[in-house]
């Protein structure tokens, strides 16, 4: 379902051509950081945001950040 919303599509923009496009695959090299979560945060945030609209996306892919941390251990499928 796609949301044309000018402000999701913007976002989606920003998440695609800043994050997944330069400063996410610097981050994730210099730090040697491999995803534990399918769809990666990202894919994840853009699939909230397509789905949900701009505060219900941007609610769940807060929420899915925040789980990504080291005292995680786990990994997961996790859609939104």
């Amino acid at each position: 379902m796609k949301n044309n919303n000018l402000l999701v599509n913007f976002s989606i923009f920003l998440i695609r051509k800043i994050w997944q496009g330069k400063i996410g695959k610097i981050y994730k090299s210099r730090k040697h950081i491999l995803c534990r979560f399918y769809p990666s945060c990202s894919d994840y945030s853009i699939l909230a945001l397509e789905k949900y609209g701009l505060i219900t996306g941007i609610s769940l892919s807060i929420n899915r950040i925040k789980r990504c941390n080291p005292n995680n251990t786990e990994t997961c499928i996790d859609f939104p």
